[in-house]
């Protein structure tokens, strides 16, 4: 299923990509993301995320933003060079204004406290999904919310929800 799938008055969960996305202007899934975030903004369907959400997305905006800002620096050695160049980390500023934009979105936002965390541990035995991805399952599940949108198949295999992905323009 696509984001333009989803039925009005629908409540959803979103993924760290969909926010990526949608805050990445030349990326292929912008135009369907934004048009994803306009419908939450119209009250046409509810938007829920949670912190570590937030926090998943503002660390990968980080990224693409010393991506850009260092072309010399393999994708796979950014970590290791920002770790060793403080001062770069100081100058990325985009990536800084994340949660404040998504928090001026009519998205709630979900905290995570540890007996979220504890019980998320059980989903990684029976979907064999990663930290981050059954900490957003079990917060879902505590929200009663059976709807994502998100661009990871993972997701696929997990029988209780349903996934909704962005199309590329």
């Amino acid at each position: 299923m696509i984001l333009s799938d989803i039925e009005d008055k629908t409540t959803i969960f979103i993924d760290a990509n969909i926010f990526v996305y949608y805050f990445s202007e030349n990326s292929r899934f912008n135009p369907s993301c934004t048009e994803f975030i306009e419908r939450i903004e119209k009250g046409e369907i509810q938007g829920v995320s949670s912190a570590s959400v937030v926090q998943e997305t503002t660390h990968r905006i980080m990224m693409e933003e010393a991506s850009l800002a260092l072309p010399d620096v393999k994708g796979k050695d950014i970590i290791k060079y920002l770790k060793s160049h403080p001062e770069t980390v100081e100058k990325l500023e985009i990536n800084r204004e994340v949660p404040d934009r998504i928090a001026l979105l009519k998205i709630k936002i979900v905290p995570v406290d540890m007996g979220i965390i504890k019980r998320s541990q059980q989903l990684k035995a029976q979907y064999g999904l990663l930290s981050n991805d059954v900490l957003m399952l079990q917060v879902m599940k505590d929200s009663n919310i059976s709807r994502l949108a998100s661009n990871d198949s993972d997701f696929e295999r997990v029988d209780f929800i349903t996934t909704y992905k962005p199309f590329p323009s």
